[in-house]
C-alpha cells in the first residue's frame, strides 16, 4: 500500500489516499493460467518437428529442440507471466 497525495475540489485542499498497488490474485492467476494455455498450444504446434519423419534438417530440428525448451521454461522466468513467449524459428 501506497500514500498519495490528490487534490480534492469539494474540500478545496490536497488529502492524502491509501492507494492499493497490487493486483488481484485471480487477475495474476488468469494471466498464468493463459500464458501456459498460449505455451502448450504452441508446443502442440511444433510436435510433428520432431517426428522421425520430419522433413527438417537436423540444424533446425536442434533449433526446434531450443525453442520448445525455451517454451517449457517460460514459467520459471522471473518475469512470468508478464515475459513474451520465445519466437517461434520461421520454417515451422
Amino acid at each position: 500500500m501506497a500514500k498519495e497525495q490528490v487534490y480534492n475540489a469539494t474540500l478545496g485542499k490536497t488529502v492524502e489516499l491509501n492507494i492499493v498497488n497490487e493486483e488481484e490474485p485471480n487477475y495474476v492467476n488468469n494471466k498464468k493460467r493463459n500464458k501456459r494455455s498460449a505455451r502448450n498450444a504452441l508446443l502442440s504446434q511444433s510436435d510433428w518437428a520432431l517426428l522421425p519423419d520430419s522433413p527438417l534438417t537436423d540444424e533446425q530440428k536442434n533449433e526446434v529442440i531450443v525453442y520448445r525448451q525455451a517454451l517449457r521454461d517460460i514459467s520459471s522466468h522471473v518475469e512470468f507471466p508478464d515475459n513474451q513467449l520465445p519466437n517461434k524459428p520461421d520454417f515451422l
